[in-house]
């Protein structure tokens, strides 16, 4: 048994005081650690659920493109206090996408104990319209089909966790019905649906919605000139949504995700980083999978050449920069900043039962960070697998 003394982020309040670990799991959360407990004192730092990432394409020089990248960015994310992540896959064919739930799950087990956990992977296409299709080729994407669906569903098993489609194409109603009756959450993104088709959308299954404000048409007028609610405003009032957004402030202004925070609530807001290859590393150019290049530059993932020449690729976010964009810049409250970073996500993939908070009974998956919100240690389960030096 032992003790970890700082800034604590419980869910309902914070603490300056001790989270006093047992056997992996918090014991209990008080002022003062009991008479005997060895304390590590980390002063004035945050000590923070470690936060689960359900969106990431890459993160430093690795992606999800084989076992040994995998594996990679499983520990380069415990560098930035992530616990628990998503590879996710896109414009891929049918074969590298079951090849990635296979080798994530390989990888998995490999990493066990020693890095972030690979909780399953989640398909970003190939069902995607190409009216908004952003960053993501055209030349993968393919016409909706259960019989695509389901090879996914049995290949890569118990790991499939998220499909991100678009469900205004055809046989869409179907795959929300099909992946809701596998326990495979279906998602909504990269969509020019009308407000109006969401609640039929909904009404069948669907879940969840990709990086909110990108990749979606606006609302338009209609004469006299009154304000429509386009897809956006439907999805902000759906109760039954969680809604991912990119927390880096490029992708979306901070005044847009105060207001998304104050619509969506404590409970349906998640932020991921959708992070590329490249995500904590120098400026300078770099590439999809695909070979499709990008420039990072500032903090920014631009598209190089093609129609959306100049466009966002993606982000180089970290989810502690998630945490501290929410804080910092968008007058989110910290508590409320932890359960979109970590609870939430935890109870999309229904494992916010063991981890995704720091309360008795939970994993001890805990991230602590310094004043500048850089991360100096990461727990999993109780062990340190990360310390900056």
């Amino acid at each position: 048994m032992f003790a970890l003394k700082g800034h604590i982020v419980t869910p309902d309040e914070m603490i300056d005081g001790c989270v006093v670990v047992k056997d992996g799991r918090v014991h209990q959360v008080c002022a003062q650690a009991p008479d005997a407990v060895r304390v590590i004192d980390y002063g004035d730092d945050w000590i923070v659920p470690g936060f689960i990432d359900l969106h990431t394409h890459g993160i430093g020089p690795y992606e999800p493109v084989d076992e040994q990248g995998l594996a990679g960015m499983a520990y380069e994310a415990i560098r930035y206090g992530t616990t628990g992540l998503l590879p996710t896959g896109a414009a891929m064919s049918v074969d590298q996408y079951v090849q990635l739930g296979v080798s994530t799950a390989e990888a998995a087990r490999k990493v066990k104990g020693r890095a972030a956990r690979l909780l399953g992977v989640h398909l970003e296409g190939p069902f995607i319209n190409p009216v908004s299709s952003g960053a993501m080729a055209l030349s993968t994407r393919r016409p909706i089909t259960l019989s695509e669906a389901a090879i996914y569903v049995e290949r890569i098993g118990e790991m499939l966790k998220i499909v991100t489609f678009s469900p205004e194409l055809e046989n869409g109603l179907e795959l929300i019905r099909f992946l809701t009756s596998h326990g495979v959450v279906a998602s909504l993104g990269h969509s020019v649906a009308g407000g109006e088709q969401l609640h039929a959308f909904v009404k069948a299954g669907l879940a969840h919605v990709v990086h909110l404000f990108n990749a979606f048409m606006p609302s338009g007028e209609k004469e006299p000139g009154v304000l429509q609610a386009g897809l956006i405003e439907h999805i902000l009032v759906e109760d039954a949504l969680t809604c991912e957004l990119i927390c880096d402030l490029h992708h979306v202004a901070p005044e847009i995700i105060k207001i998304a925070a104050r619509v969506l609530g404590p409970h349906r807001f998640i932020a991921v980083t959708d992070s590329l290859y490249g995500a904590g590393l120098e400026d300078g150019m770099y590439a999809f999978p695909n070979g499709a290049p990008y420039r990072i530059s500032n903090g920014v993932a631009r598209l190089c050449g093609g129609k959306w020449d100049g466009g966002l690729a993606g982000s180089v976010l970290t989810m502690n920069r998630a945490f501290a964009n929410l804080v910092q810049r968008c007058a989110v409250d910290p508590i409320h900043a932890a359960r979109y970073t970590s609870t939430n996500p935890a109870r999309i993939l229904k494992i916010a039962a063991e981890t995704g908070s720091i309360a008795p009974g939970k994993k001890a998956d805990l991230a602590v960070l310094n004043a500048d919100f850089h991360c100096i240690a990461t727990y999993l389960q109780g062990n340190l697998v990360y310390e900056k030096r």
